[in-house]
């Protein structure tokens, strides 16, 4: 079970209610590790036991789940006009999305390409080119075994690619 405190205006310093240590185990006075990933920040209790260890991870896959629910239910199958089409359906379903290029940062660097950029891939006179994409994120940075996740759930390829390129805000509209 996870509770969830919110901090508005976040500055330089934040200062976690006591009640949200406690509610998550920390004695006080414990030693903490804070590991920073991208659109979150975690904090983990510095020492634990293995019966610990499996709660925390168990509780950042259920959190996991409950975030990527949030979005299947924005992008419903079905629900773009695209995939609607009685014609030509959807446009989605022959696209391959069982593999994940990863490149070695250096071999980016060496591109001009910055680590964590969106990559764009085309086929030019039968090389593949690799560049950054600047049409902003897609479906192609969505990794292999999430996307086919996504597949398998009913999320609409179509609907799922207009929140990435739109920018909308998708959770904490409430």
């Amino acid at each position: 079970m996870s509770f969830k405190f919110e901090k508005p205006n976040l500055i330089d310093s934040v200062t976690i209610p006591a009640a949200a240590m406690t509610v998550s185990g920390f004695a006080p006075g414990e030693d903490a590790q804070y590991h920073t990933i991208s659109g979150a920040v975690v904090m983990l209790k510095k020492r634990m036991n293995a019966s610990e260890l499996i709660r925390a991870a168990w509780s950042l896959k259920q959190l996991s789940a409950e975030l990527l629910t949030e979005l299947a239910m924005q992008c419903r199958d079905g629900d773009c006009a695209e995939c609607a089409d009685p014609v030509k359906g959807c446009p989605y379903n022959a696209l391959d999305f069982t593999h994940d290029i990863d490149l070695p940062d250096e071999l980016l660097e060496m591109a001009g390409i910055p680590k964590n950029a969106p990559l764009h891939l085309e086929l030019e006179d039968g090389e593949v080119v690799i560049s950054a994409n600047h049409d902003g994120p897609g479906l192609w940075d969505i990794p292999a075994p999430l996307m086919q996740g996504f597949l398998a759930a009913g999320i609409c390829p179509g609907e799922l690619e207009e929140k990435l390129k739109s920018g909308e805000i998708v959770y904490g509209n409430a």
